[in-house]
């Protein structure tokens, strides 16, 4: 993305030089939009750089509004018209991209290109363009593309169109595809990855830089990845100029009813002291190493009329968000974030991540109470922007590796709600439901898919959205807790300081987690994100009984009878006392786990088991009778499909009010979920 240099920055913002990944195109766009015909007309110059060893011949292309050409289409025969809670309007809300030209050196290179559907073979996709050059492009040789296009906005659905004025553009310019070098993302050889557009996948792209020039209606308010370096206005109609180096991806949008508030995150004043020092002391790093990299950010909500009284709730998330990332990741390195709140009849464009720009989503209802309690629109804004990181500056493929955004999004959703909220459902009475166990009750149902897939091969819509988000999320969640704080925390943060501005794979990941030498690690990686294994700790006997006086013979030929009844009642009382537990493992998940048994006079005894048997029993003989046994009393396998069957009481109280209620919690969430992903 390098047809220009230029450096965008906010007006007051420190000037900084981001870190340079490895530069393959730059984009220079002009569009203007015509919102009664939901028509867009671009022009892009378009300089692309081979970056492998070998010449091209042929340059592919993503169009992906095609995936809404038509009933025909890979991607509307996968959803079949629904996706992500939201229905396709199936009479009027089709749209499309055409390519109208392309030249290069004024050579016409459209005239051979051909639409190409290599993941399903589908003659009638339109979302793959491939475009032979007159002559192959020689390894490291630009080739500088003049591109002509026009773009139908749909209705929106499936994260961009538009309804009524609001327009959420997203994938919306003929956009070239990865040509992977040998060695990128561990390839043998270079080659062109170039998928379909399909319903259950996301994007992919390669780095560089973008300056769009936007034409739209004078009253249309437009918000837009990067800053805006100019505005004009002419004949009721204005063009404003965006920028931004470093990117893999621009979205924008625009609607003349938005209404804009503005803030700015200031690391002197938006970062808690107490998760300063939390982060400090777990990651071996002085306050002020931490603080070193942590900039001002200029913030920018989009609201929708009716929402405005929410957009402080939205503030609150966004800068919780950069101070946790930027503490337990790396600090964003862009000087600007833009929310985007979606009108409630175009909640189809809600929940979607861009660079530098995304798009939450709310309610009004969800400003009266007791829906206050109710934490959807922290939730999105945390999500959303943790996107930024992990499908954003590690732009991971997400055609094939969905989990390494989705899931690892998910995992730090869920740590930072819990941290900042404590619940994503909040209840009267000091009741709630944690986002770390809605997550969790959703990880640990039956799965007919592994974790690595290519996105468009799961199973099912339910198997696509377990296995690339909550599945994923609860495997890190144990991995951390294996592992302990500081060690798995430290490896989080080399795993992301590696390979911002990159593109890695799950080995990648692992192998900054394998030095750590984590117990079961290695199951978790065959078992969970190559298979389908799980794991069940169970109790599944438990027997506490006085030892039996010996009867019978002894060594001189004596006889030795048995205490009367009445004896034997009062013995039974004083003990020693024999006690076995059988403890079981179901499924073929090897974790290993701690057993413990509390006695009725308070003493408990602790045995760690690698759990690598069907099965362990466990014998003692002691002054005091068994008053319950429990598998996994710290909660540390967050994988065990069944937490009710972990403890069996003899004479005592059981569980804690608080953990049935975190048990019980969970269990109602998974038939919860497990009921409405069985629906049709």
């Amino acid at each position: 993305m390098q047809a220009f240099l230029f450096l965008a920055f906010l007006p007051g913002s420190p000037a900084f030089a981001l870190e340079a990944p490895r530069k393959v195109v730059d984009y220079d766009i002009q569009v203007t939009l015509e919102p009664k015909e939901r028509l867009l007309t671009g022009h892009e110059t378009l300089r692309w750089t081979n970056p492998s060893d070998l010449p091209v011949a042929t340059l592919k292309f993503h169009l992906y509004w095609n995936a809404f050409r038509n009933s025909a289409s890979t991607f509307s025969q996968e959803s079949r018209g629904h996706l992500r809670g939201d229905e396709a309007d199936r009479k009027e809300g089709w749209g499309f991209i055409d390519v109208t030209s392309m030249t290069w050196s004024g050579a016409d290179v459209l005239k051979g290109a051909r639409f190409e559907s290599p993941d399903d073979g589908n003659a009638d996709d339109r979302t793959v363009l491939a475009v032979p050059l007159p002559r192959p492009a020689a390894p490291g040789e630009t080739v500088a593309l003049e591109i002509a296009w026009k773009a139908k906005a749909p209705k929106v659905f499936a994260r961009a169109g538009h309804v009524r004025d609001f327009f959420m553009l997203g994938q919306w310019y003929p956009k070239i595809a990865v040509l992977e070098p040998r060695g990128m993302r561990r390839r043998a050889e270079a080659g062109w990855n170039a998928h379909q557009y399909h319903a259950f996948s996301e994007f992919y792209a390669d780095w560089g830089d973008y300056r769009v020039a936007i034409t739209v209606p004078e009253a249309f308010v437009v918000a837009s990845a990067g800053a805006k370096v100019s505005e004009t206005r002419k004949d009721g109609r204005k063009t404003l100029v965006f920028a931004q180096e470093r990117i893999h991806d621009f979205a924008w949008s625009t609607d003349p009813r938005y209404v804009v508030r503005e803030s700015r995150f200031d690391p002197t004043r938006d970062v808690p002291a107490s998760e300063l020092e939390r982060a400090s002391k777990v990651l071996g790093l002085s306050r002020e190493e931490l603080m070193r990299g942590l900039r001002p950010v200029q913030l920018r909500f989009y609201m929708q009329p009716g929402h405005e009284s929410q957009w402080r709730r939205y503030e609150e998330a966004q800068k919780w968000a950069l101070a946790w990332l930027g503490l337990w990741a790396f600090p964003y390195p862009y000087a600007q974030v833009s929310v985007i709140d979606p009108p409630e009849d175009g909640m189809g464009a809600a929940g979607m991540e861009y660079q530098t720009l995304y798009t939450a989503g709310t309610d009004r209802r969800l400003s009266w109470w007791p829906l206050r309690g109710l934490r959807f629109q922290e939730g999105v804004v945390l999500h959303e922007f943790a996107h930024g990181y992990w499908y954003g500056l590690l732009a991971s493929n997400e055609f094939e590796e969905s989990w390494m955004d989705e899931g690892i999004t998910t995992f730090a959703e869920s740590v930072m709600m819990d941290r900042r909220y404590r619940y994503f459902v909040e209840l009267p009475f000091g009741v709630g439901l944690a986002d770390e166990d809605r997550n969790r009750a959703e990880a640990i149902g039956r799965d007919l898919d592994p974790i690595r897939r290519d996105s468009w091969a799961f199973a099912s819509e339910p198997s696509y959205y377990r296995n690339s988000y909550a599945r994923p999320a609860t495997v890190l969640h144990q991995i951390r807790r294996l592992a302990g704080e500081e060690a798995f925390w430290r490896a989080f943060r080399s795993y992301a300081l590696r390979w911002r501005f990159d593109h890695p794979t799950a080995e990648d990941f692992f192998d900054l987690f394998r030095p750590l030498a984590i117990p079961g690690f290695e199951s978790l990686v065959a078992g969970c994100f190559s298979g389908t294994s799980f794991v069940d700790f169970r109790i599944v006997s438990a027997t506490s009984e006085r030892q039996a006086s010996r009867a019978g013979y002894d060594d001189r030929g004596r006889l030795l009878l048995p205490p009367d009844e009445k004896n034997k009642r009062k013995a039974d009382e004083k003990g020693p006392f024999e006690t076995t537990v059988v403890v079981g493992r179901d499924g073929d998940l090897v974790l290993p786990v701690e057993i413990a048994l509390t006695f009725e006079n308070g003493q408990v005894s602790r045995t760690r088991w690698d759990g690598r048997e069907k099965w362990i029993r466990l014998r003692t003989v002691y002054a005091s009778r068994l008053a319950r046994a429990e598998v996994d009393p710290s909660g540390t396998i967050v994988l065990d499909r069944d937490p009710f069957n972990n403890v069996r009481v003899l004479r005592a109280k059981g569980l804690s009010a608080a953990a049935k209620v975190r048990a019980y919690a969970v269990h109602l969430v998974e038939n919860l979920l497990s009921l409405a992903w069985s629906l049709p």
